[in-house]
């Protein structure tokens, strides 16, 4: 199978071009998900990058077929260890993958500004700062959670070797160069409704164009 080689682009500020989209990221279990959900509670529509992948990866999804014939399955747990462990293997599956999430996040998009123009949409990915993305948003949301406390959660929540989450964070950059990219910063450190504020505190100003 001929696979590009190199990172792919999720999409560019061109593409998106008459939309208003902000990024939303985080290190791993940091509750990015939860602040989404935060955003949709409150009509903030969210594209999430890691269900697109999920949903491409499934049978009839996409990308199936072409992760079946590189990898031999497509099960997330084994697939996520292997990229871990294997370079080739991490850029043979984002070959697979990113311009399948490029297409389906941009269908979204269209969609959404259809169905309510004037909204701006939440983008949520995990790497954005490491792929060196944020200029492909209006900004970058960035939640922040103290590295041990998403350590216990990432454990927990995924059943992980204490040695695999130190992988996963290895391959993340630190908290100091997230926060230097973010647009907004959100310290989940305290209750959800505290973290529930903080969102809220941020919404009305999602639907101003930064000045340049």
């Amino acid at each position: 199978m001929n696979l590009k080689k190199g990172v792919l682009s999720i999409h560019t500020r061109e593409q998106q071009k008459g939309f208003m989209v902000w990024g939303l990221t985080g290190g791993v279990a940091c509750g990015k998900s939860t602040v989404a959900k935060i955003f949709e509670e409150n009509k903030i529509p969210v594209i999430d990058a890691d269900h697109i992948a999920h949903e491409l990866s499934l049978p009839g999804g996409l990308g199936y077929e072409a992760i079946i014939q590189r990898f031999g399955t497509s099960d997330r747990a084994w697939l996520r260890k292997t990229v871990f462990n294997d370079q080739k293997a991490k850029e043979d599956l984002e070959a697979i993958l990113h311009p399948l999430i490029q297409t389906e996040s941009l269908r979204m998009m269209r969609e959404l500004q259809k169905t309510n123009p004037k909204s701006p949409i939440i983008y949520e990915a995990a790497l954005l700062v490491e792929k060196k993305k944020a200029d492909d948003f209006e900004g970058l949301i960035v939640v922040e959670t103290p590295r041990e406390m998403r350590k216990k959660r990432l454990i927990e929540r995924d059943q992980l070797s204490e040695d695999m989450a130190e992988k996963i964070f290895a391959s993340q950059t630190s908290d100091e160069v997230r926060r230097n990219a973010a647009a907004f910063l959100i310290e989940n450190n305290g209750t959800l409704e505290e973290l529930r504020e903080k969102v809220l505190l941020i919404i009305p100003k999602l639907f101003t164009k930064p000045q340049s």
